[in-house]
């Protein structure tokens, strides 16, 4: 007595025939030679590429930091290589402004204090045609010396508030 395959068994295997089928059709119109050679030993390898992941802006507090400071220091050596006479708050700003650069502080309220009237006593002041886009340029690297140090300043109240809320009280 022979079995009878099932109506699921021979729909099976009439799929993987035209499966293979075509696979013979594409493998041959590619031109991909079949393999004649399977390992069954563990020599072989797998290697996994992955994409690197995005760092978001907390994980690069430092490196945020260490731009401002940059474009701040940017902002003071461009300012102090320009031949023009400023006057009394504008120095006094200029002044707080080298010594935060100096000390390496960012972060607090003299540095942004200073470079927003800095910035603003810029924009207000009249000055050369020659002299237009070096005062640009003080102007860009004062306003992302500063929008970094609020962004950073911003990360790290986050920061305390989140963990305020969770139950660190420090």
């Amino acid at each position: 007595m022979r079995l009878q395959p099932s109506p699921f068994h021979q729909l099976l295997l009439t799929f993987c025939v035209r499966s293979a089928r075509r696979w013979n059709q594409i493998e041959r119109d590619t031109m991909i030679p079949a393999p004649t050679h399977f390992p069954n030993d563990s020599s072989h390898r797998v290697a996994l590429f992955l994409k690197p992941a995005e760092r978001d802006d907390f994980d690069r507090l430092e490196e945020l930091t260490a731009d401002g400071l940059q474009a701040a220091r940017k902002a003071v050596e461009d300012l102090t290589n320009l031949q023009i006479q400023f006057d009394r708050t504008a120095t006094a700003n200029l002044t707080e402004l080298q010594q935060a650069v100096e000390k390496r502080r960012l972060l607090n309220d003299r540095f942004v204090d200073a470079a927003n009237a800095l910035r603003t006593q810029l924009a207000g002041m009249e000055h050369p045609e020659d002299c237009a886009e070096v005062f640009d340029r003080i102007a860009q690297e004062l306003g992302q010396a500063i929008a970094l140090s609020n962004r950073v300043r911003d990360l790290l109240s986050a920061e305390r508030d989140v963990g305020w809320h969770r139950g660190i009280h420090d």
